[in-house]
């Protein structure tokens, strides 16, 4: 999927029936438009950070984390982002594409120990700079989507006959667009056979432990921090109901799995805990020299010789929250949304999550979260 063409940006430009029209000069106000603009979408719970000019200007907080018994959301509450993830991701591929364990253009075969190809294109390599951008032809289907994520199947099982051949789109690797949760999830895989440990120790060594950041992709990892993890809920509105489709604390209390490539891709596409003031401080690193690389739109790139519209682990939407250009990605799973946008220009950007809410059609870009981001830039438009 595409994130956002000119014209769909242009519509959502026009969504701004979701937002109050007040100046937002003191902290109850802004709190007080995002609990109007929540309460339109039954949203369970939900957080959000603003970044001003690269710094944390302020975080709000609405309804609940968990429903029984009812816990509220709080500043500190971990939420899973979902397609987030694939960001976050992508900076721990970087870090090591840094250190020299890997390379972008470099066969991904190499590092898993066996050959990785489309049966169509048994010549052209698959390459790290290709899953980063949806570009290597993998794609997700009954095989990822059925005994893949189950765990039935090792990712070599997948990558072999007689599966291979569904798991590829007929198109040359690097040289056009499909967005894969597959894919990215392999990058967790090769990040972890490179490193002999789980793509996590990568994140947490590379990127949570400097920036004081508590989060992880492994629940059980989170068990410390038990009574800030929101469980994610699906909102019906025909019947009006509310049920679980994400429980976090049952999930931190099973075992720790051990380290294991062949596994991890299931984990790095979407699993990510983290807080809106923790992802905020990744979010504040995108604009940055040291991120350059990876904001750079890939197409022509490297191993994607065609397009991409993207950069590694990172979107533009054009022409949207009225500014030239923002950057970052958004995230849907099991009911729960998170959006981290950032203007690289200027260094404002907005960080949302959701544990649960109501969607307003099958498009999944029109949610509340789209709302939530144009408000949070509209109020650090207002702000000097």
């Amino acid at each position: 999927m595409k994130y956002l063409s000119v014209g769909q940006a242009r519509l959502f430009s026009l969504l701004r029936w979701t937002l109050p029209k007040t100046p937002f000069p003191t902290h109850d106000a802004i709190g007080g438009a995002y609990e109007r603009l929540f309460a339109q979408h039954m949203v369970v719970g939900g957080a959000v950070a603003l970044v001003k000019r690269g710094e944390l200007l302020d975080t709000f907080t609405y309804g609940k984390a968990r429903l029984e018994p009812p816990v509220p959301v709080r500043e500190d509450t971990l939420f899973r982002v979902a397609s987030v993830s694939k960001t976050v991701v992508a900076m721990g591929a970087m870090a090591l594409v840094e250190r020299g364990l890997l390379g972008l253009d470099g066969d991904i075969g190499e590092a898993l120990g066996y050959p990785v190809r489309n049966p169509a294109f048994p010549d052209a390599p698959i390459t790290l700079r290709q899953l980063l951008t949806h570009t290597s032809g993998l794609r997700d289907g009954p095989v990822y989507e059925g005994p893949g994520i189950s765990g039935a199947l090792t990712l070599r099982q997948m990558l072999s006959p007689p599966y291979v051949a569904r798991c590829f789109a007929p198109v040359p690797p690097g040289r056009s667009f499909h967005y894969s949760n597959f894919g990215a999830g392999i990058v967790g895989s090769v990040m972890g056979a490179v490193t002999g440990a789980h793509f996590d120790d990568v994140l947490q060594s590379a990127l949570f432990e400097p920036l004081g950041i508590t989060a992880s992709f492994l629940p059980q990892r989170m068990r410390p921090f038990e009574d800030r993890l929101a469980i994610g809920y699906k909102v019906s509105l025909c019947p009006r109901s509310t049920r679980i489709a994400y429980d976090a604390p049952a999930l931190a209390a099973a075992p720790l799995p051990p380290p294991d490539p062949e596994r991890d891709f299931s984990h790095a596409p979407g699993r990510l805990l983290i807080s809106m003031p923790d992802l905020a401080k990744l979010m504040r690193l995108l604009p940055t020299p040291a991120m350059e690389e990876m904001r750079t739109i890939q197409d022509g790139r490297g191993s994607v010789t065609g397009w991409a519209g993207r950069g590694l682990g990172v979107s533009y939407c054009p022409k949207a929250m009225g500014r030239e250009m923002v950057m970052g990605h958004q995230g849907v799973a099991y009911g729960m949304n998170c959006q981290m946008w950032i203007d690289p220009a200027t260094g404002d950007g907005v960080a949302m999550a959701t544990n649960g809410g109501l969607l307003l059609s099958m498009n999944k870009l029109v949610h509340c979260g789209w709302g939530a981001v144009r408000l949070g830039f509209e109020v650090l438009e207002k702000i000097n």
